[in-house]
């Protein structure tokens, strides 16, 4: 896809926010949907943010990533609008995880996170390893390697931060599309 379309594509999708319930109550997240819904597109993508984030800071990449997909990005429980245990683990946002993936009815999806975001993505990727795709992740990898297509953006989150959004979208698409 040319660059011309796919900017035009960006700039059709509307970003939308919407809360899911969970085991902690309720889960608020930032979307965005193609045109046609996403429901017939690409796999899905879930974005989860670093800490004293939201889901709110992939703003930028999930209007450009949803022209072609549906994308949710979460504030992970306990942070931004989002309900939470008391002291929020990696286990325990995972487990939320899992049941956003239940409520959307997600059989596949690829997640990006950042920092703890990241950390999350790879504790969800072994708990449901038939249901996340690929990874995309800024911030460091575990110490076990994981089974799944991997793209690490950096080691560092906050160099992510500092990119712009084009040409991080343009890495994960690339990444994404293989």
């Amino acid at each position: 896809m040319t660059g011309k379309k796919t900017r035009e594509r960006a700039e059709a999708v509307q970003l939308r926010r919407l809360y899911i319930d969970c085991r902690y109550g309720q889960l608020h997240l930032t979307t965005a949907y193609p045109q046609s819904g996403g429901f017939d597109e690409r796999t899905p993508l879930v974005m989860l943010h670093a800490d004293g984030g939201g889901g709110a800071d992939f703003r930028l990449v999930a209007a450009r990533l949803g022209a072609d997909r549906s994308v949710y990005a979460p504030d992970l429980p306990g942070s931004g609008n989002s309900d939470g245990p008391a002291r929020p683990t990696i286990a325990n946002q995972a487990a939320a995880l899992a049941d956003l993936f239940d409520a959307l009815r997600l059989r596949e999806a690829d997640l990006v996170g950042s920092g703890r975001g990241a950390q999350v993505a790879f504790e969800l990727a072994a708990a449901r390893p038939q249901q996340v795709r690929r990874l995309v992740v800024s911030g460091p990898a575990p110490a076990a390697a994981t089974s799944k297509p991997l793209l690490q953006l950096a080691t560092d989150p906050a160099r992510c931060a500092e990119d712009a959004a084009s040409a991080l979208v343009a890495e994960i698409r690339r990444f994404l599309d293989r």
